[in-house]
């Protein structure tokens, strides 16, 4: 994820250095001058990164094939949201900051000679000046609501609606407030076509057609509340589903306004004489645990997808360890009701499902699906048998092994610091499935 945020970093710096750096060498007189040239790049920085994180909002096919599934691609939308608060907030304060330390007399200012009147044109400009004030305030504002995971989803749901306006206003706020210079130059037409790129996907998510070749209406068939606080919904798509592969994710609206579409991942291989799905909602929020009161069989519900690269159709041939914890397992279970339907899988595969206590789960026939799909299950209850630990999951990897991780974030963290790097490492496929 890291090679991304560089580059964008990374080309727009190496253009304006090109062809903005020597006009700054040549004729900045003080730090005032050099001042005014860092507004100018940091405001070009902050219009590049908001307008990568408006495609990567799309949720573009081509996009989340390269990064490998909608869980990365958000990842990296989180980052680059970050990213552009920081970029925004370091060019608010070199705006704002040196302003204000020369009128409290702390510094001192260059004295500047009389300027001319404001014209026609100059009312845009200073329009601009406030709408970017402004839009700034709210990207900074969204960003910390991001971050402040003690605020309800719903909340930054609702907010995080209004980022295309902010972006609106500040790609007007950046191109009205250009040098003529750069617009003479490749920096300024490459930043009103990444300005350009971003007005796309922020019309569409404004009109709500974000995802909506994807999406399809669906009926709740059965319902199944089991005791370690697991929903499993069955339900049939009452449009075409273009089928899903083992590991892949959905987004389920389920038609409460202030929740709106929340990721799931499908529990169940697409079998299309079948046309059911199956999704594992564990309840682990306010708005989980409160779906078995407002979820009823009949009920129509909307689906989009399928999303995600979590699937086994590049898995090397050789031996796989599994690892899930938790609702992790969901996507291990469609896997196996692949192999079991084949016959069984055709290499070793150890599975360590880790739960927190010894009790009856979700689901209870997965010792027999195991069996028939060929897969050596490991049992964990942490309350009796302790963590799992690196060290046993490391000692059931063999030569040419690959691992395969579903879990608490922390967790595969761990695991992943556990195995290291190198040509010696056995590949780590892992779902960050956190979206927020």
């Amino acid at each position: 994820m890291k090679r991304p945020l560089v580059l964008l970093a990374g080309l727009p710096f190496l253009v304006w250095a090109g062809f903005a750096l020597p006009d700054v060498l040549a004729s900045a007189r003080n730090a005032w001058d050099w001042r005014r040239a860092l507004i100018l790049l940091s405001g070009t920085l902050a219009l590049w990164w908001m307008s990568a994180g408006m495609v990567l909002a799309a949720r573009p096919a081509w996009l989340e094939q390269r990064f490998g599934g909608l869980d990365r691609l958000y990842r990296l939308h989180k980052d680059i949201g970050i990213g552009a608060g920081i970029i925004v907030f370091t060019h608010w304060m070199l705006e704002w900051l040196p302003k204000n330390l020369a009128k409290a007399g702390f510094i001192e200012r260059p004295v500047r000679g009389p300027r001319p009147p404001k014209g026609p044109a100059d009312v845009w400009v200073d329009l601009a000046k406030d709408v970017g004030e402004w839009a700034g305030y709210i990207l900074l504002a969204l960003v910390l609501i991001a971050l402040v995971k003690r605020i309800p989803y719903r909340y930054f749901r609702w907010v995080h609606k209004l980022f295309p306006l902010v972006f609106i206003a500040g790609a007007y706020h950046g191109l009205m407030l250009m040098p003529a210079s750069f617009w003479q130059q490749p920096l300024g037409w490459l930043t009103a076509g990444m300005a350009a790129l971003g007005v796309v996907p922020a019309a569409l998510s404004l009109r709500g057609r974000i995802g909506a070749r994807h999406r399809v209406e669906a009926v709740i068939e059965t319902i199944e509340s089991h005791a370690d606080g697991v929903l499993a919904l069955h339900c049939r798509p009452l449009g075409p589903w273009p089928g899903h592969r083992a590991g892949q994710h959905l987004l389920a609206d389920f038609g409460h306004t202030g929740e709106g579409a929340h990721p799931f991942t499908l529990a169940s291989v697409w079998n299309p004489s079948d046309g059911r799905l199956s999704l594992a909602i564990k309840a682990l929020g306010d708005y989980t645990r409160s779906l078995p009161g407002l979820l009823a069989p009949g009920q129509r519900i909307r689906l989009e997808g399928p999303y995600g690269g979590f699937t086994f159709d590049g898995a090397t041939p050789g031996p796989q360890v599994w690892v899930a914890g938790g609702i992790g397992i969901t996507p291990f279970l469609a896997r196996l009701e692949e192999l079991a339907a084949r016959g069984g899988s055709q290499s070793p595969v150890d599975f360590f499902y880790c739960s927190r206590r010894h009790e009856p789960g979700y689901p209870d026939t997965l010792p027999g699906l195991c069996q028939a799909a060929g897969i050596r299950l490991h049992r964990i209850y942490a309350e009796e048998d302790g963590p799992l630990t690196p060290a046993a999951v490391k000692a059931r990897l063999r030569p040419g092994a690959s691992l395969w991780f579903c879990g608490p974030a922390a967790w595969g963290d761990a695991l992943a610091r556990a195995l290291g790097k190198g040509a010696d490492a056995p590949a780590f496929h892992r779902e960050l499935f956190e979206f927020r």
